[in-house]
C-alpha cells in the first residue's frame, strides 16, 4: 500500500506584459497553482489547481486543510480520498469553489501517481486507448481586436495546422457582430469558429446573440450567461440552432446536472483543475455521454492541465476536441515540464510515459514567484 505523507501546494505567476483583452478583463499574467504529493515509498505526483483569481488562497487551503487530512491515506484508493474531501470540506461547511479547485490538483497528483507505481498511463487506466485528439486554438488568444489584427493571428495560426479557432465576444454587441462577421468573411468555410462570451451577455439581448452566431455560422457559444442564469440558457436554446457550450465554471457533476440532463448544452467544458478532477471529469463525461453530449474540456493551460485533458479525452468515448493554448506567452505551458504535450498538425496524443507522463522542472518554482493581485484586470 502507497500511504501519502506529503500534500503540498504553491502559488505562481508568470508575467504577460502586452496581454489580451477580453470578456473578464486584460490578461496581466498567467497563474497557477502547483500540487505535490508525495508517498512513503518516495513516489511524488504531480497536479494544477486552477488559480481563481486567487491562487494564494488555493494554495493555503491545500496546505493548511487537505494535508493534514490526506496524510496517511492511501493513494490508490483516489475515490476514497474524493468521497472524504467532499464530505469534510464541500457538502456542508466548506469554502466552496475553493474546495473543489483544491481537490482537483490533489486529484490529478494521486493519479499521477497510481500511473508511476503501475508503469502505466493514466488514459490507460481510465480505459481508453491512445489516438490523435483535433485541437483547436483557444486560451488567452483571438481577444477583441481589430478584425485585421485577428485575420493575421489566425492566418499565423492556420499555418501551424489549426483549422478551429475560439474567438472571444462579451464586448458590445455591435463590436461583437464586427469582429465575428468580419471573421467569417476572410476566412469563408474552411475555418471552424467557435465564440466564447465569458458568461458577459444579458438575457435581454438574447435575438442579438441569436443573429451573432448566424453571422459567424459559429461551432458553438460557450458560457453566454452565468453559471446560474439557467433561464437564460433555455431561452437561448429555445431561439437558435447555434449549439451552446459551458461547464468551465461549474464545480462537480452535482452542479452541471441541470444544463446536461435538459440538454441545454451540448458541448461539456469541464476542466479537471476546477471540477474536481480527473475523477470527477470522468462521471461528468459519462454523464454527458446518457445525453448524447460531448465533452469538450477547459483547459487551464500549463503542461499538467493539457495532460490531464488529454488522458481524460483519450478514455471517453464522447471526448471531441482538446482546447490548446495558442497565446504568446504562458511559461506554465512551455516551460513547467521538460517534455510537455504539443498540438502538431492540429492534434494532440497522449505520452505513453507512466503517469501524466511528465517530468516537472522544480526550478520554475523559483523561476515564477507568486504576483500578488487578480489573473484579469
Amino acid at each position: 500500500m502507497s500511504r501519502i505523507v506529503e500534500v503540498s501546494a504553491c502559488a505562481l505567476s508568470c508575467p504577460t506584459p502586452g496581454g489580451i483583452t477580453f470578456a473578464v478583463g486584460r490578461s496581466a499574467k498567467r497563474d497557477m497553482v502547483l500540487v505535490k504529493v508525495v508517498t512513503d515509498d518516495g513516489t511524488v505526483g504531480w497536479g494544477e489547481a486552477h488559480h481563481a483569481q486567487a491562487p494564494s488562497t488555493i494554495a493555503a487551503f491545500v496546505n493548511d486543510a487537505l494535508g493534514p487530512l490526506l496524510i496517511g491515506e492511501d493513494a490508490h484508493a483516489i475515490e476514497m480520498v474524493w468521497d472524504r474531501v467532499y464530505r469534510r470540506f464541500i457538502s456542508t461547511h466548506g469554502p466552496g469553489a475553493a474546495a473543489v479547485i483544491g481537490l482537483s490538483g490533489v486529484d490529478l497528483a494521486l493519479w499521477d501517481i497510481k500511473g508511476k507505481d503501475l508503469g502505466q498511463p493514466v488514459w490507460r487506466l481510465l480505459g481508453g486507448r491512445k489516438r490523435a485528439i483535433p485541437a483547436y486554438a483557444g486560451g488567452i488568444s483571438l481577444g477583441f481586436q481589430p478584425v485585421d489584427e485577428l485575420a493575421r493571428e489566425i492566418e499565423s495560426l492556420m499555418q501551424q495546422g489549426y483549422r478551429f479557432v475560439k474567438l472571444r465576444v462579451g464586448d458590445s454587441m455591435a463590436r461583437d457582430l464586427e469582429r465575428v462577421d468580419g471573421v467569417r468573411r476572410r476566412f469563408g468555410p474552411e475555418l471552424s469558429m467557435a465564440a466564447d462570451a465569458g458568461t458577459r451577455f444579458h438575457s435581454r439581448d438574447v435575438h442579438a446573440i441569436a443573429e451573432l452566431c448566424e453571422a459567424g455560422r459559429l461551432a458553438w457559444l460557450e458560457e453566454p450567461f452565468p453559471p446560474d442564469n439557467l433561464p437564460g440558457y433555455r431561452r437561448l436554446k429555445e431561439l437558435m440552432a447555434t449549439p451552446l457550450a459551458a461547464g468551465e465554471n461549474h464545480f462537480t457533476r452535482h452542479e452541471l446536472r441541470t444544463l446536461i440532463s435538459e440538454s441545454v448544452v451540448q458541448y461539456v467544458q469541464a476542466d479537471c483543475c476546477k471540477a474536481g478532477g480527473i475523477s470527477e471529469v470522468m462521471k461528468i463525461g459519462w454523464l454527458a455521454s446518457t445525453w448524447h453530449l460531448s465533452v469538450a474540456p477547459h483547459t487551464s493551460a500549463s503542461a499538467l492541465s493539457t495532460a490531464a485533458s488529454v488522458a481524460v479525452l483519450s478514455a471517453l468515448p464522447n471526448g471531441f476536441i482538446y482546447e490548446a493554448d495558442v497565446s504568446r506567452i504562458n511559461a506554465f505551458r512551455d516551460q513547467l515540464a521538460l517534455e510537455p504535450l504539443t498540438v502538431k498538425d492540429g492534434c494532440i496524443e497522449a505520452s505513453d510515459r507512466p503517469g501524466l507522463g511528465l517530468d516537472i522542472d522544480e526550478a520554475v518554482v523559483e523561476r515564477y514567484p507568486l504576483i500578488l493581485g487578480a489573473s484579469y484586470q
